[in-house]
Parts: C-alpha cells; sequence; structure tokens
C-alpha cells in the first residue's frame, strides 16, 4: 500500500507518493494520485506559494526563507492543503494512505 504525505519542500510541491518502506517513488506509481487533474492544480499551487518563501542573494545570504511570508500566507497554505485532503479523501480505492504533516505545522503558525 502507498503513502501520500502532504509535506512542503523547496521545487517538489507537497505530495509525496511513499512505498510500504516509506520511500519515494518514481512518477507514475500511482497513477490514481498523480494524474488527477484537481490534485495536480492544488499541489502546483501550494507548490509555487511554498517557494515564494525563498529569497536568493537576500539578508545577506545565498539563499534565506521569509517566515514572516510563511506567516502571513499560512490560512491560504491551509486552504489549499485542506482541499489536497478533501480530493484526495474523495479519490481514495483503498490503495493508500494519507499521512498529512502540513496542517498540524501551519495551524501552529
Amino acid at each position: 500500500m502507498f503513502t501520500v504525505r502532504i509535506m512542503n519542500e523547496f521545487l517538489h510541491g507537497p505530495v509525496w507518493v511513499l512505498d510500504e518502506e516509506g520511500i519515494s517513488v518514481s512518477v507514475g506509481a500511482l497513477p490514481l494520485v498523480e494524474d488527477d487533474a484537481i490534485v495536480q492544480k492544488l499541489n502546483k499551487e501550494a507548490g509555487s506559494l511554498f517557494d515564494s518563501y525563498y529569497e536568493f542573494d537576500s539578508h545577506g545570504e545565498a539563499c534565506w526563507f521569509n517566515e514572516d511570508k510563511q506567516r502571513a500566507n499560512a490560512e491560504r497554505m491551509l486552504a489549499l492543503v485542506s482541499g489536497l485532503n478533501a480530493r484526495l479523501a474523495e479519490i481514495n480505492d483503498g490503495s493508500f494512505t494519507v499521512e498529512d504533516l502540513e496542517t498540524p505545522f501551519l495551524s501552529s503558525l
């Protein structure tokens, strides 16, 4: 059984498909999730928003993470993650579980 983990990471988007050992699998391993237009739209939007928190050659650093911008956008990101969770629940045929690491983190901001 696969696990779909919701976890933001730079240049990836929050949707991760993991195998039974918790290892990220190659593209195409779980088409039910990976090919779903709604999941892809929300994943892209959340990923772009998260990527926008990174600033390059800023604040005297090569790469700086803007925590203020992350906090300011927490509600928007939470809505995107909530949409992902709802869509994943809707399309789940029992072949995967969802592990949401973002909602608790965003709720604490």
